[in-house]
């Protein structure tokens, strides 16, 4: 069998939605209809907990997150492993924001980023108020981590 991009999409062409209720590596239950009633709610995926690209994104966008505090933004972190290896990398990272551990993918297969049967296609998610995909950057390096794409969409300069 073959993975990659080509076995997680999405062939039935439906609106693909991230779950209703997650939980984070801390144990705390999430609703994430709710954050969307309150705030843009940005998910950003990690390909796995020892991704050092993923995790060096992750300070990247936390040392700027004035700036996308004017767009009354809120992020969520999903990642492959347990929840001990997920939270380590919140601590690791220090970004402030829920970790969502993803331990049997099935997450990231509904969302059609599954790399392969261990990873995550590392992303930028933007949601709608329904969960589902408002826009989405797939695909991250040493060198593109794909945030001033996410700020550009965002426009947040010209929030009011």
């Amino acid at each position: 069998m073959s993975f990659g991009l080509l076995f997680s999409a999405n062939l039935k062409n439906e609106a693909i939605s991230f779950p209703s209720n997650v939980i984070s590596s801390e144990g705390n239950k999430i609703n994430v209809g709710k954050l969307t009633e309150g705030s843009t709610v940005i998910i950003i995926t990690i390909k796995s907990s020892s991704c050092p690209v993923c995790q060096t994104q992750l300070i990247r966008i936390g040392k700027q997150l004035d700036i996308f505090n004017k767009c009354n933004v809120t992020f969520l972190v999903l990642s492959p492993g347990s929840s001990k290896e997920v939270h380590q990398v919140k601590l690791n990272t220090g970004f402030p924001f829920p970790f969502i551990p993803d331990d049997d993918l099935s997450i990231a297969k509904e969302l059609g980023l599954l790399l392969n049967p261990q990873q995550i296609l590392p992303s930028i998610i933007v949601l709608n108020d329904n969960l589902t995909i408002n826009w989405i950057q797939k695909g991250r390096n040493n060198i593109y981590f794909g945030d001033d794409e996410l700020y550009d969409y965002l426009d947040c300069d010209n929030w009011i």
